[in-house]
């Protein structure tokens, strides 16, 4: 079998290629002429008569001034700020999607957090603004992590790596 082709074979090719090209630019002219042309064609009806409406009384519409509250974040996520505002302590599960090893962390971190009865947020540190803002907090950091942060925006406790739930509701407590 030969792998090279014909002469006839790239006249064919160069025919067929320059075919698409022509009516590519025929339908792109022709759509363009088509929806640039005015219309000439107009409506009125046979017979017009005048209506008479009255006007609807109107409501004074007062709008209060409200200022917008000011979210103390303390240089973390914003997602994190909102979780300290219900719960004194949230722990923070910080892990990669798809990772078995993170997402056991995750579930560990989560059920230490149910126990003690604190917050729980798990991050995806694929996430542009969470991630970032955690990097300006800490610095550099590996998955899976867990950060046990009270509602004064200090992380208490910084856990690298895996640790069970028994570790998670320990360093909860002691954030208390």
């Amino acid at each position: 079998m030969n792998s090279t082709l014909s002469t006839q074979q790239l006249r064919l090719v160069a025919l067929l290629v320059l075919v698409v090209v022509v009516g590519g630019g025929y339908l792109v002219v022709s759509k363009h002429k088509s929806t640039t042309s005015p219309s000439t064609a107009s409506s009125t009806p046979a017979v017009t008569t005048p209506t008479h409406t009255t006007p609807a009384p109107s409501k004074a519409h007062t709008q209060h001034a409200t200022t917008p509250v000011k979210l103390n974040t303390h240089g973390l996520p914003v997602k994190i700020a909102l979780a300290l505002r219900k719960h004194p302590v949230v722990v923070v599960s910080l892990a990669q999607p798809g990772a078995d090893l993170d997402q056991l962390a995750a579930g560990e971190a989560q059920a230490g957090a149910e126990e003690m009865g604190a917050g729980f947020l798990r991050l995806d540190v694929f996430r542009q603004r969470p991630g970032t803002a955690i990097l300006r907090k800490l610095g550099v950091l590996t998955t899976p992590a867990v950060l046990v942060v009270k509602r004064s925006g200090g992380v208490y406790a910084d856990f690298k790596g895996f640790v069970d739930r028994d570790v998670v509701a320990q360093a909860v407590a002691d954030a208390r």
